[in-house]
Formats: structure tokens, C-alpha cells, sequence
């Protein structure tokens, strides 16, 4: 639901789920919202998917909204599970494994 001044994006893991289901195999990767100043990505890994070293030109926050993944960044590896909240500086390069079939909420800050 939509409103001048706010956007439901999903009222629970359910819906999530719907609107952007697993690919076996490789990431899902589907637009939730672009506001003002972020942009926020929700990213669908089937287990043992893993998003090769990247990164990105604005600063991150790493939300997991369901599942395990391997987040290797500093050259440690933290694992997060559900609730999991990381933030990530411009340019620094990291990585992502899914240990589960896992939902992370992406935003892009900047």
C-alpha cells in the first residue's frame, strides 16, 4: 500500500517470498524501493549460492531478513543469520554465501 507519504514493501517473510522467489543455482535479485538518498534491494540466494567478490561506489547496509549467509569481507567471515544487520563503507570489496536458502534486504545509502 502506497500513500503521499509511505509504502508498505512487505508486511511479513511471507510476502517477500511472493514476490521474489528462489533460482536455483544464482542470486534473485529484485528492486524494492528507491527513495530519497537509498535505494533497497531484496536479494533471493538458494543455499550454497554464492555473490562473488564485489563492491559497491555507496556505503551498504546488509539486512538478513531470513536464512544464514557468509559474509567475507576484512579477510574475516562473519556468518549472519536472521535479524543480521552489517554495514559496509564505500568501495570495499566483499562477498556473500548463502550456508541456506536466505532473503537479504540491501540498501544503498547515498
Amino acid at each position: 500500500m502506497t500513500t503521499e507519504h509511505s509504502t508498505l514493501i512487505a508486511a511479513g517473510i511471507d510476502e517477500l517470498t511472493e514476490q521474489n522467489p528462489f533460482r536455483e543455482g544464482r542470486v534473485s535479485p529484485a528492486k524494492a524501493i528507491d527513495g530519497p538518498g537509498f535505494k533497497m534491494r531484496h536479494l533471493a540466494f538458494a543455499t550454497g549460492v554464492v555473490m562473488k567478490e564485489h563492491s559497491a561506489p555507496v556505503p551498504l547496509l546488509i539486512h538478513v531478513a531470513a536464512g544464514r549467509v557468509l559474509l567475507r569481507i576484512d579477510g574475516a567471515e562473519h556468518t549472519l543469520t536472521s535479524g543480521g544487520v552489517y554495514y559496509i563503507a564505500p568501495k570495499v570489496p566483499h562477498e556473500v554465501e548463502a550456508s541456506e536458502p536466505s532473503r537479504l534486504l540491501l540498501t544503498l545509502i547515498g
